[in-house]
């Protein structure tokens, strides 16, 4: 019998094919993972525990309030019956009761024992806080506010004084100066400021201000900020008099210290001008102040030089005190010369007057307009 080739052709066409794809099978299988086919998962079935044999061999356990325990009561195991079990020959198929839910150690609430027994008291060291939480302490016992070393009524007879001053400069009018001061509930608030006027400030423009606080009387802190023509400058320090310190910074310059000063009197220079003018004057007798005035400390004698009587702005005569305090190189008002001040001689002592020497000639400061306030007195006085 003759096979035609053609047959034959698509006989071993069929044969290669169906090995192919037996291949990619298998390949398939070996890429994907493994399989193992099987019947289906039986549903769950009840599982019954005989936990009466095992409750006498339980190790005991004890609970946290000392009494003992089995372990086999701590545990609750419930199954629900889904699907049919066949049950084993010579075991008992009972339902289990339904079970409330509710933790699995229920803790008994524990009765207080007799006292006397250390079983007793250790029960109660667990269950007794250890330590009682103690009342707050009051915030004045903690600090204790000490006692101030200045007072108000050493710098301040008034309510609030307010002093305007024309600045000239050898005899030209160059700006005005404002010397403010107030007594806010036993606080001292000092604050001078001096302005160049319209013309001079397009050439030379000035505004300098200090600003002088007392804090409960032991600590002065003082602000001075400078603009003169090209010159200026923000300092501050603050004047711990109890514990004879200072702390000064410049800020423009990022600088600081901390410096000690020999002795508690020590004031800034407006806080020390109004304790000068409270002071009982007497001609021909030396007044020293203590004076820090932002970067340097120095004993400043005010020589008390005569009577003299002088014609203000408005053309009125005042009997007057004049004041001199002489330069000393290297400390306090180092950026002017000899000043001299004049002041009235009476229970005010109100500053009408002062002329001091600086690079750019001699400077005059005249009192203009005055207004106070005091404490037993509403009316404002000029």
């Amino acid at each position: 019998m003759n096979i035609h080739p053609n047959k034959i052709r698509t006989f071993s066409t069929f044969i290669g094919l169906s090995i192919l794809v037996h291949l990619l099978v298998l390949f398939s299988l070996g890429r994907f993972g493994s399989y193992h086919f099987s019947p289906p998962v039986n549903p769950l079935q009840a599982v019954m525990v005989d936990l009466i044999k095992q409750r006498n061999c339980a190790a005991p356990v004890m609970n946290p309030v000392g009494q003992k325990s089995n372990l086999a009561d701590k545990v609750v195991e419930d199954v629900t019956n889904e699907g049919s079990h066949a049950p084993v020959q010579g075991e008992e198929v009972s339902t289990p009761p339904a079970v409330q839910e509710k933790s699995l150690v229920e803790q008994k609430p524990v009765k207080p024992a007799a006292v006397g027994t250390e079983e007793n008291d250790t029960i109660t060291r667990s269950i007794e806080p250890t330590k009682k939480p103690q009342p707050a302490i009051p915030r004045h016992a903690l600090f204790a506010i000490t006692p101030p070393l200045r007072n108000a009524g050493e710098f301040l007879t008034s309510e609030n004084e307010k002093l305007s001053y024309l600045v000239s400069l050898q005899g030209l009018p160059v700006g005005n100066m404002e010397l403010e001061a107030k007594n806010k509930n036993g606080e001292v608030w000092i604050t001078l400021r001096t302005r160049s006027n319209t013309a001079l400030s397009s050439i030379y423009p000035v505004d300098d201000i200090i600003e002088t606080r007392h804090i409960g009387g032991n600590f002065i802190i003082t602000n001075v900020k400078q603009k003169e023509g090209a010159f200026s400058s923000d300092i501050g320090f603050t004047i711990s008099l109890r514990d004879k310190r200072v702390f000064w910074i410049d800020r423009t310059r990022k600088r600081y210290s901390n410096e000690t000063v020999p002795t508690s009197d020590v004031l800034d220079t407006l806080s020390s001008f109004y304790y000068l003018r409270n002071r009982a004057l007497q001609i021909g007798k030396a007044e020293i102040l203590h004076i820090y005035d932002g970067d340097t400390y120095a004993p400043v004698p005010i020589e008390i030089v005569r009577e003299e009587q002088i014609r203000l702005r408005n053309f009125k005569k005042v009997d007057t005190l004049l004041l001199r305090h002489v330069q000393q190189k290297g400390v306090i008002f180092k950026r002017t010369g000899d000043m001299l001040i004049w002041v009235t001689n009476d229970e005010n002592r109100v500053p009408v007057k002062l002329e001091t020497s600086t690079q750019l000639g001699n400077v005059t400061m005249e009192l203009v307009s005055a207004e106070s306030q005091r404490f037993d007195n509403p009316e404002t006085k000029k």
